[in-house]
């Protein structure tokens, strides 16, 4: 039997606001401050884009590429909503839960998967496998589970539908230029299998589509990567080579991206407001939102919308991060909604970046 502890190994999914605590009340911002003043006195380590929408920008290192983590699944999103919009695919689509399934595997993601699988009354195991894989759900679910729970076998769904063509051109469309829109299983198959990574990100890319496709193909290689899993790379010291080598982009293009979906609308910005309606300042429309998270590394896209058409954006991308800031995720998500919602919040983060 595979160790549980180290096979629910969290990797990716802290982006996902259901995995946050509840909304804290008003006087407890601690939190915040400790993200501010960490920012602070890290500044090196911080890449931003914040526009308000009401003429204040604040730019800090936000043309150098930084670790994205599952900030970049808005990238799938984008290029699902536009092949849906244009009729190449429809999202009442029905799935079959096994093939959504194959492109998890196992370990690396919070739970993500199994939350998602139980969110639709599907039951599964310990590390979200369906019990039944002839089960089917909407192609529309799939890519809600991506956003809501920061799913990772759903980006790689998409992207096999869609190719990367797709996602570039739907990145473009927002001013984002070729992303790095590699596949996430791969990704995970080469921390379990370490000995296996490319070593630079086109090699990371090649190797992890090559073994994702073996992964899915192959039984005998799946029995291997259960094999492997108990020794795999297990602390958060122990996986930063791995995720140094992760997908990078800029805070500008995250940033630009996310303002391009809250402006046009449609099924994209539907998926992207869904998660932090509850967390919408006051007097704004919506809060649209894709968070991520991988060892030492934290990062989030985020617009706020208000009723006269005004769009506030921000991305924000950090690494270098203890576990225990890691854990305190809600803080950080707060640093990013006082400063699109509120002068004093925007003042703060442009003091702490030295702006």
């Amino acid at each position: 039997m595979l160790n549980r502890r180290k096979l629910l190994v969290s990797v990716a999914a802290a982006g996902s606001v259901a995995l946050l605590p509840p909304p804290r009340a008003r006087a407890a911002e601690s939190p915040a401050k400790a993200w501010l003043d960490w920012m602070a006195a890290n500044r090196g380590n911080v890449g931003a884009m914040v526009d308000d929408g009401a003429g204040r920008t604040l730019a800090h290192r936000a043309a150098e590429p930084m670790v994205l983590a599952s900030a970049i699944k808005i990238v799938h999103l984008t290029a699902y909503a536009k092949a849906v919009a244009e009729g190449r695919l429809d999202p009442a689509e029905q799935i079959r839960v096994g093939d959504w399934d194959i492109r998890h595997p196992w370990v690396s993601d919070g739970g993500a998967h199994r939350q998602a699988l139980t969110a639709l009354g599907i039951p599964c195991d310990q590390f979200g496998i369906a019990h039944d894989p002839e089960r089917l759900v909407t192609l529309n679910q799939l890519a809600g589970a991506m956003i809501l729970f920061s799913d990772n076998a759903a980006p790689d769904y998409l992207r096999h539908r869609l190719g990367h063509r797709a996602l570039h051109e739907a990145a473009a469309s927002g001013g984002w230029w070729r992303p790095d829109v590699r596949s996430l299983q791969g990704e995970v198959l080469q921390l379990i299998m370490p000995e296996l990574a490319g070593r630079t990100p086109a090699a990371r890319r090649a190797v992890g589509d090559v073994l994702a496709t073996k992964f899915i193909r192959s039984e005998q290689f799946r029995r291997h990567t259960a094999e492997r899993i108990p020794a795999m790379p297990a602390t958060s010291d122990e996986q930063w080579p791995w995720t140094r080598g992760h997908g990078r982009g800029t805070a500008a293009k995250l940033a630009a991206l996310h303002r391009h979906v809250a402006t046009t609308g449609g099924l994209a910005r539907d998926h992207l407001e869904r998660p932090l309606a509850s967390r919408v300042p006051p007097g704004a429309v919506a809060v649209g939102f894709k968070g991520g998270s991988l060892p030492k590394t934290v990062t989030m896209g985020l617009t706020v919308r208000w009723p006269d058409g005004r769009i506030g954006s921000l991305a924000l991308l950090l690494t270098g991060i203890s576990d225990e800031q890691q854990a305190a995720y809600e803080g950080f998500l707060t640093v990013g909604l006082d400063a699109l919602s509120t002068p004093s919040g925007f003042d703060g983060l442009a003091r702490a970046l030295g702006a």
